[in-house]
């Protein structure tokens, strides 16, 4: 059955919007300039929930049945889900914290600043928190490795960087993006993201291509591109099983590569071109929820089947996503580039999740 693109709906007014589903998929989530926190039973929903968290919402993150936003007072907190009820105040920035996360098990939050500061913080007990500083611009956005070894982040000062979370140390670090001095000037978000489960891969929007990196030589070992898209990536998003990579544009292109392949097996394009925030994927379903610039809620629907599944569907083949990025960028074909439609699998996609991060 082909991906179908609902019509999108107004959730909250003019500026940044976000969006998550929750660990089950019954409910979307959306944030919004108005601060206000939506729940959603469905796109369909005429009177979802709303919690006022705020009076301006930068970023939220939801897990484990607790709400973490960043909001116009330079604060990071917590409320209940779906409830709703204030639970306290993580941690305090002097600048608006631009982007919040949780780590893998949903013990920590990093959060990162126009103050050029990054922190961690423990959720059970907030005295417990560390701090890291090197970059000379705002915080753009922040990246949990799986392992919680690593955090990835990118700043306003143009520069991708690796970090350890046990000594905040700088482990690698790339320049990549357009320097600017506030985030609202910044061309992209570069709303980077780790590979799910084994953390292999971290995923960075830079331009018009999706670049791969790989957790132990940090190299660039692949790139994710298609000929539609015309102006810089803004977000991307892997699929719960790590098999898919989503992106969306300051222009509202949309695209889905199968990794293994480097195949866009997906285009969709905004119904108005407007910059699209945030995309998050349904942990089951193969859908797509994603936000833009004018706070409107989307979806697309069937973009796979079953992607929480074991049967996943993917591109036939006995490659791994080692053998793969042994490839030189000149060794694609020319109809890599071209739509093409997920088969089932009939082999599994092998990753190394004994890789020694220590």
């Amino acid at each position: 059955m082909p991906s179908e693109r609902k019509p999108m709906r107004y959730a909250h007014p003019e500026g940044y919007t976000g969006v998550c589903f929750d660990e089950t998929g019954r409910y979307i989530v959306t944030s919004g300039s108005d601060g206000d926190v939506r729940i959603w039973e469905s796109l369909d929903d005429d009177d979802p929930k709303s919690i006022n968290v705020g009076d301006k919402v930068y970023s939220l993150a939801l897990r484990n049945g607790l709400l973490v936003t960043s909001v116009s007072n330079n604060i990071v907190q917590v409320n209940t889900f779906p409830e709703g009820s204030p639970d306290g105040i993580l941690t305090r920035f002097t600048a608006e914290a631009n982007h919040v996360v949780f780590n893998d098990n949903a013990t920590s939050i990093a959060a990162g600043s126009s103050d050029f500061m990054v922190k961690i913080i423990d959720i059970k007990d907030n005295s417990q928190q560390k701090t890291i500083r090197g970059h000379e611009g705002p915080i753009l956005s922040v990246a949990f490795d799986p392992k919680d070894v690593f955090l990835a982040t990118s700043s306003c000062d143009g520069s991708v960087c690796i970090w350890k979370i046990a000594d905040q140390t700088l482990v690698s670090s790339w320049s990549l993006l357009t320097k600017c001095n506030e985030v609202n000037r910044a061309p992209s978000m570069c709303r980077l993201e780790w590979q799910p489960k084994t953390g292999k891969f971290l995923a960075v929007p830079v331009e018009k291509v999706v670049k791969l990196y790989d957790r132990n030589s940090w190299e660039n070992v692949g790139d994710l591109s298609d000929n539609s898209i015309t102006l810089p990536l803004n977000v991307v998003s892997w699929s719960p099983c790590g098999d898919y990579v989503a992106a969306g544009s300051i222009d509202g292109f949309m695209a889905v590569w199968h990794v293994q392949t480097k195949k866009c097996i997906e285009r969709m394009r905004h119904e108005k071109t407007h910059r699209i925030c945030a995309m998050a994927w349904h942990p089951t379903k193969g859908h797509i929820a994603y936000t833009d610039s004018e706070g409107n809620l989307g979806m697309f629907e069937r973009i796979l089947a079953d992607v929480g599944g074991k049967g996943l569907p993917s591109q036939s083949t006995t490659n791994t996503l080692d053998d793969l990025f042994d490839e030189e960028p000149g060794d694609l074909t020319k109809e890599d580039s071209y739509l093409s439609q997920p088969s089932p699998i009939t082999h599994p996609i092998a990753d190394d999740d004994d890789d020694d991060d220590n």
